[in-house]
């Protein structure tokens, strides 16, 4: 198959691609930029409250109500009434603002200082740095999920899911992309069938073009987890980037016949390339 072809049919799967990389590193940064040690956990540039301002554009009237409610509430208890922040964070969880809901499940941490609280804020912070598009945001995030994953660790150095999404950090979006791979081997060296560290595994070896390996990866999720359909299309993108077409077009069938929801992109695809000369 010609470059030309070839590069026109990965493309057409991208939009796929990226809906499903939303749940795994999206891209290392390209330009070097990354949250040092210290100032892991600090929002320099990013005012919190600058931020919780800005997202009570996205509320209606009543919204703001119940917000303003929550927070006159949480004053008049000094600001230390950990399920009135609680309440807070899950409302902006409702309404799809990470970045605001974890500067509140934060605060809430900083007063119950447990692995939980902690780990309430990593997860959202993560979410955040992962929606956001520009770069330096994108760096502060980050660095305050690291932050969180790290206050996570200290408490429960055991805990494989944050030293996954810990290692994902480093590799997604710090000039340190090594440092988020080892602890990622670490989580497989301590439990093989971990899916998402094998997971995320996989999306860097495709990023850094060790295909063979990223097809390993894969495969090993899909032997952890058979439900786990768009592996199959992953695997068929790695297959059509090595210039096998006749695999390329195996998984990609396989990913159709499981997928439950619309995938006409990828059966058109699919038909494209059975048309193409070997």
């Amino acid at each position: 198959m010609k470059g030309a072809q070839l590069r026109g049919i990965l493309i057409a799967g991208t939009v796929l691609l990226s809906v499903a990389l939303y749940f795994a590193p999206s891209q290392v940064n390209q330009d070097g930029t990354s949250p040092k040690e210290a100032h892991e956990g600090h929002m320099d540039g990013l005012n919190p409250d600058d931020l919780l301002r800005s997202a009570r554009v996205s509320l209606d009237t009543a919204q703001l109500k119940n917000l303003d409610f929550f927070e006159a509430s949480l004053k008049k208890a000094g600001n230390k009434d950990t399920a009135l922040l609680d309440g807070i964070g899950r409302f902006w969880d409702r309404n799809g603002v990470p970045a605001a809901s974890a500067i509140w499940f934060e605060r809430k941490a900083e007063i119950v200082k447990s692995e939980q609280s902690y780990l309430d804020a990593a997860y959202r912070y993560f979410d955040s740095f992962r929606m956001a598009n520009d770069t330096a945001v994108r760096s502060i995030l980050v660095g305050k999920a690291i932050a969180s994953y790290k206050k996570v660790l200290e408490i429960n150095p055991g805990n494989l899911n944050a030293k996954t999404d810990l290692g994902a950090c480093y590799a997604d979006g710090t000039s340190e992309p090594m440092k988020g791979i080892m602890l990622l081997r670490e989580v497989i060296a301590a439990d093989p069938n971990h899916e998402m560290a094998q997971y995320n595994l996989g999306m860097l070896s495709v990023k850094s073009g060790q295909l063979d390996k990223a097809i390993e990866r894969f495969n090993k999720v899909l032997e952890i987890n058979p439900g786990r359909n768009e592996v199959h299309f992953f695997i068929g993108q790695v297959f059509l980037q090595k210039g096998d077409t006749a695999q390329a077009i195996r998984s990609y069938e396989t990913f159709i016949r499981n997928a439950q929801y619309d995938v006409s992109d990828v059966i058109k695809m699919v038909e494209t390339l059975k048309k193409k000369p070997a």
